[in-house]
């Protein structure tokens, strides 16, 4: 959770190893400061990315850490800002950062994507991304190295806008972060997953879930000689009665989807991954891997303790566990409170639809847009099959990304290089037009597609045994996002603007899935990236 009351944004905010992160997030916010109109700041960060041993639930274990701590510290900009993320990495390893929704408009080198944007910042070794922001909303920032998120290389990103029709609307912040979470390490994990013996291509199945980091676990299911202590602390959300709250919600998941909610706060939906939307009140909330929803809640209930749930989606994971408690809990407790017990509170009753997102039909833009008719369509289909060694690999229309990680697809484009292979997947659009990407799913499972360096427009989403009609599509008052939910053997219709020189992945965000290979790569515009000066630092990466 992050509290926010006078947002105390000053010109340069570095964060240094000293910092730890409590569950609470304490931060200074309010509506009403002048700091807000504080514009065209540099916002700069240090951030070491090292190894720890810590306990999230109570099971220690060996993990990524930024700056010592995890969760990683929380990012703030105004928009119009330029952030600057100084990055220096302690690990073995290499790696690499994406600030996740960021345009990265006229700087697609600072994008973070090994093998498409960049090559991974070498162990011992730093670099720097820096970049202007001109958008404002809910966002996040992790490796985008390997599987290295999972595992605690993750921190909210905040963009500010002094213009929010809503600021008016609540009184204090909190963000709040849900995620799945693995016992394992995630290369002992890939070699598993990534192996002819899993001849169902099946997802390695969470051992737990956090929230803001937190969680407990029941240590009787740790293998014998583990280090593990039962009961740990949950994170702890503060209220104050009658004020009212916005609430930034987001998945940093490797697998799961979860059902997020408050018991007896309903919550009315104001951002959807940048986009601010009228309200809609809601009492559990849909979210999957890489989503992000803002909400505002009232606290007018009677002054006590209150359960937030994350209800971990299992129908939607591969295999089940009966070593897997799939409710996460955390404590909301009016200020003013004194009983030490757990919560009495009563979970909502209704259950929402299995494994789909949150019906857009209900999410309306805050303001009225044009929606572009179209002036390309690009049919995806995605299908799972075991390649000539035998690993079940991804596939976007038959063929599986290979990630090469030495000469990256930017790299290629400022080198004049215009053919690429068969498994880079890439997807030429020489100008400035709009795309519609039709998108069948012939799998089994859901898969949380995201766009870089892009929204796109939500047209429609059809369920198992329906296909997309343009008559029936929303070309009116559809929600804008990064990261869209397509359901298991549906499909979707995503229209977007190719406005954005650069090199953009459009990948399931199932992180087992990017690692087998579904991923594809736009290479937009390359006439106009080729206009543009790469630092000198990148090119040496």
């Amino acid at each position: 959770m992050i509290l926010m009351k006078n947002l105390m944004l000053v010109s340069i905010l570095t964060f240094s190893l000293l910092l730890s992160l409590p569950s609470s997030f304490p931060k200074n916010f309010s509506s009403y400061t002048s700091h807000l109109n504080k514009r065209h700041d540099a916002k700069v960060y240090d951030i070491i990315i090292s190894k720890e041993k810590l306990a999230p639930d109570g099971f220690t274990r060996e993990m990524y850490t930024i700056n010592g701590q995890f969760l990683g510290p929380l990012i703030e900009v105004n928009k119009g800002d330029t952030l600057v993320l100084n990055v220096y990495n302690d690990l073995e390893d290499e790696t690499s950062i994406h600030s996740h929704g960021m345009f990265q408009r006229g700087t697609p080198w600072y994008d973070g994507v090994p093998g498409q944007t960049q090559r991974g910042i070498p162990s011992k070794k730093s670099f720097a991304y820096e970049f202007k922001v001109n958008q404002s909303g809910t966002y996040w920032y992790h490796s985008h190295s390997n599987a290295q998120y999972i595992e605690g290389i993750v921190g909210p990103l905040i963009a500010y806008d002094p213009d929010d029709p809503y600021l008016e609307d609540y009184d204090d912040e909190i963000i709040v972060l849900l995620q799945d979470w693995y016992h394992n390490d995630s290369k002992t994990l890939l070699t598993a997953f990534m192996n002819p013996a899993n001849v169902n291509g099946n997802e390695p199945t969470p051992d737990n879930g956090l929230i803001n980091g937190k969680n407990s676990y029941n240590c009787s299911w740790a293998p014998a000689g583990s280090k593990c202590v039962s009961d740990a602390p949950l994170a702890l959300f503060k209220f104050v009665q009658g004020k009212r709250y916005r609430i930034r919600i987001i998945n940093t998941s490797a697998f799961a989807e979860f059902i997020f909610s408050i018991d007896e706060h309903p919550m009315d939906v104001i951002e959807v991954e940048g986009m601010m939307t009228k309200r809609h009140t809601i009492h559990r909330l849909p979210i999957n891997i890489a989503q992000r929803y803002s909400v505002i809640i009232t606290a007018n209930q009677t002054i006590g303790k209150y359960w937030m749930r994350s209800e971990m989606e299992t129908t939607c994971l591969a295999t089940q566990s009966d070593q897997l408690n799939p409710l996460v809990k955390a404590i909301v407790e009016y200020e003013g409170y004194d009983n030490d017990g757990d919560p009495k509170s009563v979970a909502w009753a209704e259950a929402p639809e299995n494994c789909v997102d949150l019906d857009s039909s209900n999410l309306k833009p805050y303001k009225e847009q044009n929606i572009p008719d179209v002036d390309y369509k690009l049919t995806i289909d995605v299908n799972f099959h075991p390649d000539n060694n035998g690993i079940v690999r991804g596939y976007i229309n038959n063929s599986t990304y290979i990630l090469d990680a030495k000469y990256p697809t930017l790299y290629k484009v400022f080198n004049n290089v215009n053919e690429y292979t068969a498994d880079q997947n890439v997807y030429i659009i020489e100008k400035n037009k709009v795309v519609d990407i039709i998108l069948s799913n012939n799998d089994t499972g859901i898969h949380p597609f995201h766009l870089h360096g892009h929204v796109f427009w939500v047209l429609g989403i059809g369920q198992n045994g329906t296909s997309p009609d343009y008559k029936f599509l929303n070309t009116k008052d559809p929600v804008q996002r990064d990261t869209v939910t397509v359901p298991a053997q549906g499909w979707a219709v995503l229209r977007f603007v190719s406005d954005n020189p650069g090199v953009w992945g459009f990948h399931c965000h199932i992180e087992w899935h990017v690692q087998s290979g579904l991923v594809m790569e736009f290479v937009t515009q390359p006439d106009k990236i080729r206009e543009l000066k790469a630092p000198y630092e990148w090119k040496q990466l």
